[in-house]
């Protein structure tokens, strides 16, 4: 089993001379191996060694005695050695989590926290084939893609598995070579929890059935079905730039661009969207990525979507739009804000500055965000607020309702869009079009330079 870790670490390059690492050991057999094996090879390769244990707070004396065990366990070794202990009953019943998802976020809080304070170790785990089996079986009942089904991998986010190569028997023999005497968790044994029924009733039961070799073979299914994910994950990033646009918290989506892809990456750029504005996939399935899909190909313009953790998406213009729920909208009321001409005027409740400045001289123009005026075709003073039930804007005379539809100015932006008035009336809508008044299609007098600048929202 030495040898087989050896050639795991060669073949990953992990942990490398110079590494820290923090071995998570709960006193069992396959992290006292873990822990042993490392402390033969640390000084091999080069790198150093900590142990770290967690106590769940579930089992009482029981579980204060596994603390005691690998805090000596580390000592004999001559190990830096690192404990917490964390009630994860009542994490689990603040956070309403399953009791074993509660302890899984609690040991890696503490895991990466350390590791940080570490400077940036990585974290040893000792998962080994039996703990993959059973991963991939589980993510493939909760209908996983391809990510899920690739099950845990050697190496990615700052955890390392030595042991992910070995068997259950292969560590057992190791301990009984080597004089180790493991705890046994009892609740380990009880099937009542899913993951343990799986390992005790579920995989047994396959391997007599069906697949004697059950284990080895959902780690194979495990290591192509992520080899090719991988493939996948790397096209998508690849296609991103062209079909995603990230701009002020909006993450939108070329819906030509993505049809024009496979539907594999337009399944694997839809789930990476919502990964980027939840922060994670949880609770996401099949069937959410392909409702999406469909909004985006066959939607209509303004149709939403919904999916777990309040998260809406909304199709806009051929775009699929990926954004926080906006704020209740109070609006401006009329008159409206008045603008300091010239100097600049905040607008909290749009989130944006006026800036109006004078010139005899026609000024450059400064963007899409900016308009010039003949400033003696206006009628001061000089307003900003949202638009209102009858507005109209000339030419034409249409109602500024249908401007912002034609100019294809997304429903859910509308009641933002700055409407600027004076005495006679809406002479723009900012950002989207001047009225016929106040052009300065003629030589003027004077000239008005207004210039819309987005604030920093600080309203979260």
């Amino acid at each position: 089993m030495l040898t087989a870790v050896r050639e795991w670490i060669g073949r990953h390059g992990l942990p490398a001379a110079g590494d820290r690492v923090l071995a998570a050991c709960s006193g069992g057999p396959d992290s006292l191996a873990l822990v042993h094996i490392l402390s033969l090879l640390k000084d091999e390769y080069g790198f150093s060694l900590a142990v770290a244990h967690v106590n769940h707070m579930l089992r009482g004396a029981e579980a204060d005695a596994d603390a005691a065990f690998v805090r000596a366990f580390a000592a004999s070794l001559g190990l830096p050695h690192y404990e917490t202990a964390v009630d994860a009953a009542a994490f689990a019943a603040a956070e309403g989590r399953s009791l074993e998802d509660a302890a899984r976020v609690v040991r890696y809080r503490f895991l990466r926290a350390t590791a940080a304070a570490m400077s940036g170790a990585l974290i040893a785990t000792g998962h080994h084939r039996g703990d993959q089996a059973e991963t991939v079986l589980l993510n493939l009942f909760r209908g996983a893609g391809g990510a899920g089904l690739g099950g845990m991998k050697p190496a990615a986010g700052g955890v390392i598995r030595p042991l992910l190569d070995t068997d259950r028997e292969e560590i057992d023999a190791y301990c009984r070579a080597n004089a180790l005497a493991p705890r046994i968790d009892s609740s380990n044994l009880d099937a009542a929890y899913l993951r343990n029924y799986v390992r005790l009733e579920l995989i047994p039961r396959l391997a007599a059935v069906f697949n004697a070799n059950i284990a080895a073979t959902l780690c194979r299914t495990a290591e192509l079905v992520g080899d090719e994910h991988d493939f996948v994950a790397a096209a998508a990033r690849a296609a991103w730039p062209e079909v995603v646009r990230e701009e002020r918290g909006a993450l939108e989506l070329d819906c030509r661009a993505l049809a024009g892809l496979h539907v594999a990456l337009r399944r694997e750029v839809v789930r990476r969207a919502v990964e980027k504005k939840r922060g994670n996939l949880k609770g996401i399935s099949f069937f959410h990525v392909e409702k999406l899909l469909e909004l985006a190909l066959d939607g209509a313009t303004g149709q939403l979507g919904g999916l777990p953790g309040g998260l809406t998406v909304r199709k806009e213009y051929g775009r699929l739009v990926f954004a926080p729920a906006p704020p209740p909208a109070t609006g401006i009321a009329p008159p409206g804000v008045a603008l300091a001409v010239p100097g600049t005027t905040p607008v909290p409740a749009l989130g944006i500055a006026v800036t109006a400045r004078l010139s005899a001289a026609r000024p450059a123009d400064a963007g899409p965000g900016s308009a010039i005026f003949a400033w003696d075709e206006l009628a001061p003073p000089l307003f900003v607020r949202t638009r209102q039930p009858g507005d109209r804007f000339r030419p034409g005379g249409k109602k500024v309702k249908a401007f912002l539809i034609d100019a294809k100015v997304p429903q859910g932006r509308r009641d933002s869009v700055p409407v600027f008035a004076d005495g006679r009336g809406v002479f723009w809508l900012g950002g989207v079009r001047q009225a016929a008044r106040g052009r300065p299609d003629r030589p003027a007098g004077a000239y008005l330079q207004l210039i819309i600048e987005q604030q920093e929202d600080d309203r979260g």
